[in-house]
């Protein structure tokens, strides 16, 4: 079988039409996808070479395709990964780079030193990544790859790393609340930020109250900032930190436009279970997709049925 497919192959690429070589790539890696966890290295060898041949034949749509068939395969035929890899469009290379553990690290340092932005935010999308790597990647990728890395506990990270994402987290409080939820960090390395970040409207002086009150174990009175800010009676504040669940604190919270860093001082505070690192990261990344505004209307309708309750039952 193996043979008459590298016959054709070869006929495909010699003189077949555009679309006889896609629809032969498209066989092979059907055929290679449904036998790879039953091959070991050397009969990978026969797939390895037609794909290789067929994918250097075809448009960038059909690689684009094959590398998002083989990024996922543990035994994908690692010349056929790098040849994606090094691919300068971004739409081909991404899978592979942001996925394929055929990718040996000496190919991804050479792609994050050189490669452009599209390609360094693949890279950071890895589960796994070294030191090496990410040291590259904090210095030259844009903002929204840096701040992955930074909440990404297997990204690990050296202390010139970790110095350089401290620089931009002073200018970035999304950055900064990551770092600050991080739970591992170099030997030595603390979060640390003498200034804290402003949002302008003298909002930053009511967090650094309610933060500084929390710190003092004054939480009543903390949570009395709270609801001066977000335009809510103290009752209502107070509630909605005693909740069992999260949600009317962050919304709460949200709401007055105060930041995640005062947010994660209350939760911390909070009587019962304390979160764990995941639950903590998944509340910040809620709260960061909730639009203030959305906050206010919604934190407006529960106000108004928490007291429709307390009447309710004062009658």
């Amino acid at each position: 079988m193996v043979r008459t497919l590298i016959k054709d192959v070869e006929h495909a690429v010699a003189i077949g039409t555009d679309q006889h070589r896609r629809a032969m790539l498209d066989r092979i890696t059907t055929l290679f996808g449904d036998h790879a966890p039953h091959l070991g290295e050397t009969e990978l060898m026969p797939f390895e070479a037609i794909m290789l041949h067929l994918a250097r034949s075809v448009d960038s749509a059909s690689r684009a395709t094959l590398a998002g068939a083989i990024a996922d395969i543990a035994n994908a035929p690692r010349s056929v990964v790098r040849d994606l890899a090094y691919d300068p469009d971004s739409v081909v290379a991404g899978p592979i780079l942001a996925r394929s553990v055929r990718l040996a690290e000496e190919d991804l340092v050479r792609i994050a030193r050189k490669a452009g932005l599209e390609h360094l935010d693949a890279v950071s999308r890895r589960r796994i990544l070294s030191e090496q790597i990410t040291e590259i990647l904090v210095t030259r990728a844009a903002i929204a790859a840096v701040r992955r890395i930074a909440g990404n506990e297997g990204a690990r990270l050296s202390e010139a790393g970790f110095a350089f994402l401290m620089q931009r987290a002073q200018h970035d409080h999304v950055l900064r609340a990551l770092l600050d939820l991080r739970a591992t960090l170099p030997k030595g390395c603390l979060v640390s930020f003498p200034e804290p970040l402003s949002y302008g409207n003298g909002i930053d002086r009511d967090e650094q109250a309610i933060v500084a009150l929390v710190a003092e174990g004054r939480i009543d009175e903390a949570l009395v900032v709270v609801a001066r800010v977000a335009g809510v009676t103290s009752e209502t504040a107070t509630q909605a930190f005693q909740r069992a669940d999260l949600d009317r604190l962050l919304f709460l919270m949200r709401a007055a436009d105060l930041g995640w860093g005062t947010l994660k001082h209350l939760i911390q505070v909070r009587p019962g279970r304390r979160l764990q690192p995941e639950e903590m990261r998944g509340t910040f990344e809620a709260f960061q997709a909730l639009p203030v505004a959305t906050a206010r209307r919604s934190l407006g309708f529960v106000t108004t049925q928490d007291g429709a309750g307390s009447n309710a039952k004062v009658a």
